[in-house]
């Protein structure tokens, strides 16, 4: 092997080793940035009453002619951090929920006993989205693992897989 082959070949195998250097400490570099933004928001609040809550969000959605989304979570889970970070800060997610939908935000275990009555949705895991009708029936239940990036290797979800699922039950 000449000098200049084997420098070709050993920039070729430094390339390889960088591509998945990449491939592996990008997603974690990332989503520490990404956790670093999300910690210490409140999205749900623990202390409200969910039955009542639940009540209060079916008549406004029945008031305003809109379905209602049900999203169990908690302010201790990333996914669920980062999927309402999703919802409000990309523009077309936003406006279809605000035109289609009455979103209730409920702490996964504050509405322990609407979980029961549902079925168990959160078996799935959180943050899971229920589509209820205007009777206050369960019309489908969504995991969302589905919708995160990389299967699940970057926090956050693909904004595209989440607008099919609001349009396919709105």
């Amino acid at each position: 092997m000449t000098r200049r082959q084997a420098l070709v070949f050993a920039l070729a195998i430094c390339g390889a080793l960088c591509l998945i250097a990449g491939y592996k400490l990008g997603p974690k570099a990332y989503n520490r940035y990404r956790l670093s933004q999300l910690q210490g928001r409140q999205v749900y609040d623990p202390s409200i009453d969910a039955s009542k809550a639940f009540e209060h969000g079916l008549l406004l959605a029945q008031r305003e002619n809109k379905k209602l989304l049900v999203m169990l979570g908690g302010n201790w889970c990333q996914w669920c951090l980062a999927l309402d970070d999703l919802m409000h800060k990309d523009e077309r997610l936003r406006d279809y929920l605000d035109k289609h939908f009455v979103v209730l935000k409920l702490d996964s275990a504050g509405a322990k006993q609407l979980d029961d009555a549902w079925g168990n949705p959160t078996r799935h895991g959180v943050p899971v989205l229920i589509f209820v009708d205007s009777k206050g029936a369960v019309r489908h239940v969504q995991e969302t693992e589905s919708l995160e990036l990389w299967h699940g290797r970057i926090l956050g979800h693909d904004p595209r897989r989440v607008l099919a699922v609001l349009d396919r039950w709105s």
